[in-house]
């Protein structure tokens, strides 16, 4: 998950709290990534700004004018990263960091008071984000292994919602507790770059930590998630209309669903969290289908499988069939990536929420605009 923060920010513009101009200096025994040491921000990767260092007590200096991320890796064919054992940190204007080994044998943070408090933060999410990286290898593994992609589709379904959420626990639960701490507010950037966690974080902090220089690791995020909402005409915008052949072979178009509030379902039979959710979103259609439609647009599946499921699971809502090779395409309308993925539409046709994942705040959503 710190490579998705890494390939998120690289390339972007410096955004959030104003500039301060200051040295950032780590310093640290890093036997356990052998003679060579690599340090390096991640925005100066592809610049050149890599800095290698040996010998037993390292200590490296970077001139800084806004908070960053820091990696401090090992090199390893020809890249300045092995996944075994290089972490990520910020990099804050001003701030030491000292990293040594705690009496677990684990790493341990220290320096300035920043990196006091974030020694205790970071050790809440790091867990999560080596289950992370080590799904991430089991995938590489079966793909170069030959997996059929509905075998490596399902594992990814199955583990990473459980991940997300196990992350978003660990930085909501860490925020909450610390609403004015410098590394709370830093903490925030290692959320999913998903609105609905970005904003309800955003909202915890005390303005002043909200405004700290810490804070622009996660409003960079923040900005990022707003500008790819507004850049597929999400949230507050007409809902893409289209046209596909539902259960029963006729054609179905979303715009007819006009009047009522519309969840579009984007599912498979073969997406494990999409069919747990499927018993509380058949209860919330028994509660609501008087003000409510819910149009499950199947994705990745042969027409066999989807009519199987919709059978099988007795999903009593419209549902329609997402040919990629014939006619609308709303996975490209949309832009879903995810499974499931939600889109929440009003009875004017505006889209008003987009959910991933199973989540309750989809059904308190739901509670809050009909009831």
């Amino acid at each position: 998950m710190k490579k998705l923060i890494l390939s998120m920010l690289m390339g972007m513009m410096m955004l959030g709290a104003v500039a301060q101009d200051g040295k950032f200096t780590v310093k640290g025994t890093f036997e356990h990534l052998g003679d060579s040491v690599v340090f390096f921000l991640s925005h100066d990767l592809d610049q050149g700004d890599i800095r290698t260092v040996t010998g037993k007590m390292i200590e490296v200096t970077f001139d800084l004018e806004d908070a960053n991320f820091i990696t401090i890796g090992r090199w390893h064919t020809g890249r300045p990263l092995n996944e075994d054992g290089d972490i990520t940190l910020p990099a804050i204007p001003g701030e030491t960091l000292v990293v040594s080994k705690d009496a677990n044998g684990g790493l341990s943070l220290n320096g300035s008071q920043f990196y006091v408090d974030y020694d205790e933060a970071w050790k809440r999410v790091d867990p999560v984000n080596k289950e992370g990286d080590a799904l991430m290898k089991e995938l590489t593994s079966k793909m170069q292994a030959g997996a059929a992609e509905e075998e490596l589709m399902a594992l990814y379904q199955a583990k990473v919602p459980v991940l997300v959420q196990m992350l978003s626990d660990a930085v909501m639960g860490y925020v909450k507790a610390h609403p004015d701490q410098d590394a709370a507010a830093a903490l925030i950037a290692e959320l999913p770059e998903e609105l609905d966690f970005l904003e309800s974080a955003d909202a915890m902090l005390t303005e002043r930590a909200r405004n700290s220089v810490a804070a622009h690791l996660y409003k960079t995020k923040l900005e990022s998630a707003l500008k790819e909402a507004a850049k597929h005409g999400r949230v507050g915008a007409m809902a893409p209309d289209f046209t596909l052949m539902d259960i029963n072979g006729k054609p179905l178009a979303l715009s007819s669903l006009r009047g009522k509030w519309v969840v579009l379902d984007f599912w498979g039979s073969w997406c494990v969290w999409c069919i747990k959710g499927m018993p509380k979103m058949k209860e919330y259609y028994a509660k609501y289908q008087d003000k409510l439609e819910i149009l499950g647009v199947d994705c990745n599946d042969t027409v066999e499988k989807w009519k199987g499921a919709v059978a099988k699971h007795e999903l009593p809502w419209l549902h329609v069939y997402c040919d990629r090779e014939k006619g609308d395409n709303p996975m490209e309308l949309y832009h879903i990536e995810n499974f499931p993925t939600k889109i929440i539409i009003d009875p004017e046709g505006k889209v008003a929420k987009v959910v991933v994942g199973e989540s309750a705040g989809f059904y308190d959503y739901l509670d809050k605009v009909l009831k």
